[in-house]
């Protein structure tokens, strides 16, 4: 099974939960902008819960009223690349393996993140160097599934079957079935092995290193 992972032309990967644990950051963001409309943030464990989504889905489930969304929306950026893209580390063993990647696929970024965000928080964290195409949400492609499929035509109209998407969550998974990208289920980030294996992912990988034996 291996050396029918070597032909790939484009490696995905999401940022959160899969190149950086972001988590205090979102969650300090998550909590920033719910205060910021009138809304009493819920404890810490709940608003860890599900992240991974766009922020304009999770935003009503934490009772910001319709209304007000686009102004917590607009909280959360600002808190976000003010102070809390700064609170994220990079897992360890993910710079080693972006070292090996490079020198034999050029990669690409889908993240529930708008663009300008994900390019600040790798361009922060020293990542952003490594990325041939750093994309995320937008208004034109507002879904992870979009996006990714974006990202590859930006990446040199990449065919999605030579092409990967690697992501923590059950969304990473279900965008690259939609596009029609193999894809990678990664165990050290934010999604259960429950969660990614219900989703179908191709392979589960419990640590970084893993993608360098399976990819290379």
């Amino acid at each position: 099974m291996t050396s029918a992972w070597r032909d790939l032309r484009a490696v995905v990967l999401d940022i959160d939960g899969t190149l950086i644990d972001s988590a205090d950051g979102i969650v300090a963001g998550f909590r920033h902008s719910l205060e910021s409309v009138g809304v009493e943030a819920p404890d810490d464990a709940t608003l860890r819960s599900d992240l991974g989504p766009p922020l304009a889905t999770l935003l009503p489930t934490f009772g910001v009223p319709e209304e007000h969304v686009e102004e917590a929306l607009a909280a959360y950026r600002t808190f976000y690349l003010r102070e809390g893209l700064q609170r994220a580390t990079v897992y360890d063993g993910v710079v080693a393996v972006l070292d090996a990647l490079t020198g034999h696929h050029p990669l690409g970024t889908a993240t529930a993140k708008r663009t300008d965000v994900g390019r600040a928080i790798l361009e922060a964290h020293a990542l952003a160097a490594y990325f041939t195409v750093v994309n995320g949400l937008g208004d034109d492609h507002p879904t992870k599934a979009a996006t990714l499929a974006q990202t590859l035509e930006l990446m040199g109209d990449v065919e999605p079957a030579e092409a990967v998407m690697i992501g923590d969550r059950r969304s990473d998974v279900a965008a690259g079935q939609a596009v029609g990208t193999r894809t990678i289920g990664v165990l050290w980030g934010y999604g259960s092995r429950a969660e990614l294996e219900d989703a179908g992912a191709d392979v589960l990988l419990e640590h970084p290193s893993q993608l360098v034996d399976l990819l290379l």
